[in-house]
C-alpha cells in the first residue's frame, strides 16, 4: 500500500470543522438584501457592518455583486410578465431606493467638499458675488429640497433668499456688496479747504499734522482737527518719519506751577564748533509756559556765565525794574557752577531761592532737557565753523520756539501765548471758530441734500 504524501489531519480537528460547517448560520435572501442595502447607504463602514453581522467582507461583496447582477437581468427581461410579480416589484422599489440613496450621498458629499474647500458657513462671513452665484446654482441644480441643501452648505435661508431676490432682479452684478458708508458725510471738509491744507503742508514741511491743524485754524479762521489733517496728508503720501529721535516724556510733573515766573529752570548744554571746540549754551526757561526767558552762548561753564544769563532773564522779564513779593525760584542740577558759594551769594542779593534736583536724576529738569533735545534736533543738522554762525542759528530757533511752535502740552499754544497771558483768549476763539465751522458744514450738507 502506498503512503500519502501529506500528513494526515487529526480526527478531532476534522470533527470540529464538520460541526462548524453543519452549524453555520444561513442567511435568507431578505437578510442578504438588507445587509447589502445597509452597506450601500453608507451609514457605517463595510468592515463595521460585516463585523456586526458576523460575515466576512468577501462574502458581503459577493452578495452585492449578485444582487446588482440579478436586478440587471430581471430588469432587462420580460417587463410585462415581471410587472405581475410581487418579487420584481419589490426589487424595483429597492433598486429605486438604492439609486436615490446613492444620488443623495453623492450630492451631499459634493456639497460638503464645496463647503470645506471654500470655507462656507462661517459666522459673519462675507461672500463675493462669484461665490454667491455659485451657491445659487448649486441650490437650483440640486434634487434635494432647498432647505436641506442650504443646511449642508451652512448658509441661512434668509440670507440665501435675499441673495436670490437680488439675483433675479439684477443678475450676478446685483450680488456684489455695497459699501455701508453713506454717499455724503455732513461733516466732510470741502475740497477747496482740503486743497489749502495740502498747500500749507507742502509750504511748511517741518510742521506736524497737529501743528498744521492749529496753524490753519488760527490763520484761516476755519477749524480742522489733527486727525482730519493726518488722514488728508496720508492720502497724499505726505506723512514722513521725523529726521530725529523722538523720546516720550512722562505724563506730568507732580509739583506744578500755576503762573509764569514762579519757577525758572536753568542748565548748560554742549555745542561743538569745528575748529573752535566745545561751546556751552546757558538757558533760563520758565517752568509754567516753557518760554525761553534768556540764553547765552558761553566759552566756559563758570558761575559768572550763570549769573550773566540770569541778569538777562531778569531784564527780559522786567523783574529788575519792579518790586515783587516773590522772585522766581531757580531750579538747576548739581553742576559745579550751580553749587558754588558765589552763586548762592548772588541769589541772596537778588532775593531768589535756589532748588536743586537730586543727583543723577535729570528728570527733575525734564522741561529744559526736552528743550535741549528739540534745539539739537534742529540746529545740529548742519556744521558750524564760527561762534557767530551758531549764535545766529540759536537766536532764530529761540524766536521760532517761543512765538511759532505749538506745544501739545500747552493746549497747542505757543510759549509766548502762555507767558504773556493771552492763551485763554486764543483757546476761546478757537472754540468759537470750531462751532462756527461745524455749523457751516452742516448747513452746506443740508443744502446739497435738498
Amino acid at each position: 500500500m502506498r503512503q500519502k504524501s501529506g500528513p494526515e489531519k487529526a480526527p478531532a480537528e476534522q470533527v470540529v470543522k464538520d460541526i462548524r460547517r453543519a452549524t453555520r448560520r444561513q442567511f435568507s435572501a431578505e437578510e442578504k438584501i438588507r445587509i447589502v442595502l445597509e452597506g450601500v447607504r453608507g451609514e457605517e463602514s463595510i468592515a463595521e457592518l460585516c463585523r456586526r453581522e458576523g460575515i466576512a467582507s468577501s462574502m458581503y461583496y459577493g452578495w452585492s455583486k449578485e444582487f446588482l447582477d440579478a436586478g440587471k437581468r430581471r430588469l432587462a427581461g420580460d417587463t410585462a410578465r415581471a410587472a405581475t410579480s410581487d418579487e420584481v416589484k419589490e426589487l424595483r422599489r429597492e433598486a429605486q431606493a438604492l439609486k436615490e440613496a446613492v444620488a443623495d450621498l453623492t450630492l451631499e458629499n459634493r456639497l460638503l467638499k464645496k463647503k470645506h474647500a471654500r470655507g462656507w458657513g462661517g459666522r459673519h462671513m462675507r461672500y463675493p458675488a462669484s461665490e454667491k452665484a455659485e451657491i445659487i446654482r448649486l441650490v437650483e441644480g440640486s434634487h434635494l429640497p432647498a432647505r436641506r441643501t442650504l443646511d449642508k452648505l451652512g448658509i441661512p435661508r434668509a440670507t440665501f433668499y435675499r441673495w436670490y431676490d437680488r439675483y433675479l432682479t439684477g443678475g450676478v452684478e446685483a450680488l456684489a456688496d455695497h459699501r455701508s458708508r453713506p454717499d455724503r458725510v455732513w461733516n466732510r471738509i470741502p475740497e477747496p479747504v482740503r486743497d489749502e491744507i495740502v498747500e500749507l503742508a507742502l509750504r511748511e514741511t517741518e510742521l506736524s499734522p497737529r501743528e498744521l491743524a492749529v496753524r490753519f485754524t488760527d490763520e484761516k479762521r476755519y477749524f480742522v482737527s489733527e486727525a482730519s489733517v493726518y488722514r488728508l496728508l496720508k492720502a497724499h503720501d505726505l506723512i514722513t518719519s521725523p529726521a530725529y529721535i523722538v523720546i516720550k516724556a512722562a505724563s506730568e510733573f507732580k509739583d506744578k506751577t500755576t503762573a509764569p515766573n514762579q519757577l525758572w529752570q536753568t542748565d548748560f548744554t554742549y555745542l561743538k564748533i569745528t575748529g573752535w571746540g566745545w561751546y556751552y549754551l546757558s538757558t533760563v526757561l520758565d517752568d509754567f509756559s516753557r518760554f525761553i526767558v534768556a540764553w547765552k552762548l558761553c566759552a566756559t561753564m563758570r558761575t559768572d556765565d550763570v549769573t550773566a544769563t540770569l541778569d538777562l532773564a531778569l531784564a527780559a522779564s522786567g523783574l529788575d525794574r519792579i518790586t515783587v513779593a516773590h522772585r522766581p525760584r531757580l531750579l538747576s542740577d548739581n553742576g559745579s557752577s550751580y553749587i558754588s558759594a558765589d552763586l548762592a551769594t548772588w541769589l541772596d542779593g537778588k532775593g531768589m531761592q535756589h532748588v536743586r534736583g537730586a543727583p543723577y536724576h535729570p528728570q527733575t529738569q525734564g522741561k529744559i532737557e526736552r528743550w535741549h533735545q528739540t534745539l539739537k534736533n534742529r540746529i545740529l543738522l548742519e556744521k558750524y565753523y564760527l561762534p557767530g554762525d551758531l549764535e545766529r542759528q540759536v537766536a532764530a530757533f529761540v524766536e521760532h520756539y517761543n512765538h511759532a511752535r505749538y506745544h501739545e502740552s500747552l493746549g497747542n499754544l505757543t510759549p509766548a501765548d502762555v507767558y504773556l497771558g493771552r492763551g485763554q483768549a486764543i483757546l476761546t476763539e478757537r472754540e468759537r471758530i470750531k462751532r462756527q465751522t461745524i455749523q457751516q458744514r452742516r448747513l452746506q450738507h443740508q443744502l446739497q441734500a435738498a
